[in-house]
């Protein structure tokens, strides 16, 4: 088999207790070819790059801190690889992960992203017994051009993508204005281009832990990220109105739920007239 090289990215601020564990689980992988690149996203101590000197195959970047979005970007400049994957230092895989994802990519040149289920563990590492990924009934909706049926719905869990370096242009990277969220506006972008691929195996862990600054937690603040998605799928240089028009609806709707979910006290009502033929109006004026 070609064993092209695979780059990892690993982003870290100020979380020194998972990094180690989140680098192992890529350095023991059955498939060889990788490199590490840690991003230091302007952490109070350099806690990471003592651990990356532990593994040949790990390098270390420090970067003044800009957020989530910002060190990956970083990253992907680095990177060496045809193949691009990302690990949140807090998350890991299983040992299998890459090399049943690139024998996917290599087999099949019209798929451009390979993402799978993930399996939920605790703060300690241990097996919840929770998945995140693909009902058993929805399972055939994860692959191949999954742009209208993923928008507004769902996205590739943060640990489980493989992507082809070729996908990441100047006008589809991680939007670094967008502090949380910004993986479903990359992945609800990286949809409308590219071709994907589920496999419905947990190839990656998934740790869940309350702690008050993990993003993915402070859910009031994906509260707007649905105008700036419109906005960046209109810099990709998308100009058929109907299509523009229905990706908008769709983002208001989304929209409205979020709010109303979380903020069932001062629900926004929005017509369904309205919604279909002033969609851009309303997520303006609202959201």
């Amino acid at each position: 088999m070609i064993t092209p090289l695979i780059t990892v990215i690993i982003p870290t601020f100020n979380r020194e207790e998972y990094l180690e564990n989140a680098i192992e689980s890529v350095v023991n992988q059955s498939y060889g070819n990788i490199e590490i690149l840690v991003i230091d996203d302007g952490s109070d101590n350099n806690y990471a790059e003592t651990i990356c000197n532990k593994y040949p195959n790990c390098t270390y970047f420090y970067k003044q801190n800009g957020g989530l979005s910002s060190a990956r970007n970083y990253g992907i400049n680095l990177s060496k690889g045809e193949y691009i994957a990302f690990l949140d230092d807090d998350d890991f895989w299983k040992s299998s992960k890459i090399e049943k994802q690139i024998k996917i990519l290599l087999e099949n040149p019209s798929v451009d992203c390979v993402h799978s289920s993930a399996a939920v563990v605790d703060e300690k590492g241990s097996l919840t017994g929770k998945y995140i990924g693909a009902n058993p009934n929805k399972i055939c909706k994860r692959s191949g051009y999954v742009f209208w049926n993923a928008l507004g719905v769902w996205v590739v869990k943060s640990p489980t993508p493989l992507i082809r370096k070729k996908v990441f242009q100047p006008d589809l990277l991680f939007d670094e204005t967008i502090k949380v969220g910004e993986d479903v506006d990359f992945y609800q972008r990286m949809f409308y281009r590219h071709k994907v691929f589920y496999i419905d195996e947990p190839l990656a862990f998934y740790r869940e832990y309350h702690n008050i600054n993990r993003l993915s937690i402070q859910r009031e603040k994906y509260i707007g990220i649905e105008k700036k998605m419109f906005l960046n799928f209109r810099k990709m240089g998308i100009k058929n109105l109907f299509i523009l028009h229905f990706i908008v609806i769709k983002l208001l709707k989304k929209a409205i739920k979020k709010n109303n979910s979380l903020y069932p006290e001062t629900k926004k009502t929005i017509s369904i007239i309205n919604i279909y033929f002033r969609p851009r109006y309303f997520l303006n004026r609202y959201f």
